[in-house]
């Protein structure tokens, strides 16, 4: 049987499969790898974007605007078009590059009035709620009529220690029904001499008591006290989780350290013999 020939775009729909499995941070590992298994740039570039942009939606991608500070979730919530997005905080629309990760061409946007009073509020609860929990996370808070939308995600990067992480959660809040849904997800990589993905997630549906109609601050304090509890719930899970597999699985895969907690340099121990032989 004679071998078939791959064209151009069916090497490129097979790699967006690869790229869209990309470990936390390692996204432009992934398309560096593919671009030289490619090798046509002009042919990538064409039909590789629409795999970017479903992974930085779906993985919750950040950026930041110029003469901006904080980060901007890209998402489905805030998204105009496949390349402009809103940031509500600064209340600007602005140009995403999927491929490069950049934020340009930022443009003044108008919010709907009726709605900011409780969307800021919100924005300033779960600001400092990140700031407490996540150090390193990014918080995106959006209304459409009665629904509300709350992001945050968190990016932990050790390649020094072989491993990257990602925390994303998604809340909606029907404001009408004050009824709260939620998801979480973990995504950890670890590739110290072997390539282990930990993938969790956990559905959240609970309910919150205050009214935004009536006190909005109130209401948000109410909402991320509420959010704060599951999500701890389940760091705590996670942590009793991981806890037995680094006991278990973990320990089959990696040898422990000696007393002195430091790796051997085995090439220092064949010099220090190598002249005891020779004296012999």
């Amino acid at each position: 049987m004679s071998d078939v020939e791959l064209s151009i775009e069916d090497k490129i729909k097979i790699a967006s499969g690869f790229l869209l499995s990309s470990p936390p941070g390692e996204v432009n590992d992934v398309f560096n790898d593919i671009r030289g298994i490619i090798n046509d740039d002009a042919a990538l570039q064409q039909h590789i974007t629409p795999a970017l942009e479903e992974y930085n939606i779906d993985q919750l991608q950040t950026v930041t605007l110029p003469e901006t500070e904080h980060a901007v979730i890209i998402s489905k919530y805030n998204r105009v078009d496949a390349d402009h997005f809103v940031d509500p905080r600064s209340k600007q629309i602005f140009k995403f590059d999927h491929l490069r990760q950049t934020a340009t061409d930022p443009q003044p946007h108008t919010v709907e009035e009726a709605q900011e009073e409780l969307r800021l509020a919100v924005d300033d609860a779960v600001q400092k709620y990140v700031a407490e929990h996540y150090p390193e996370g990014a918080s995106l808070v959006h209304i459409d009529e009665q629904q509300l939308t709350l992001l945050v995600v968190s990016n932990k990067y050790s390649p020094s220690n072989f491993w990257n992480g990602r925390w994303r959660s998604v809340w909606t809040v029907d404001l009408a029904a004050r009824q709260v849904k939620g998801t979480a997800k973990v995504l950890v990589h670890y590739y110290e001499q072997g390539n282990i993905q930990l993938n969790s997630d956990r559905s959240f549906e609970l309910e919150c008591d205050a009214n935004p109609a009536e006190d909005p601050a109130a209401f948000a304090r109410v909402l991320l006290r509420t959010i704060g509890r599951a999500e701890k719930e389940y760091h705590l899970a996670i942590n009793d989780t991981y806890g037995q597999l680094s006991e278990s699985i973990f320990k089959g895969l990696r040898r422990n350290l000696p007393v002195t907690r430091s790796k051997i340099d085995w090439d220092k121990i064949l010099n220090y013999k190598l002249p005891t032989e020779l004296s012999k």
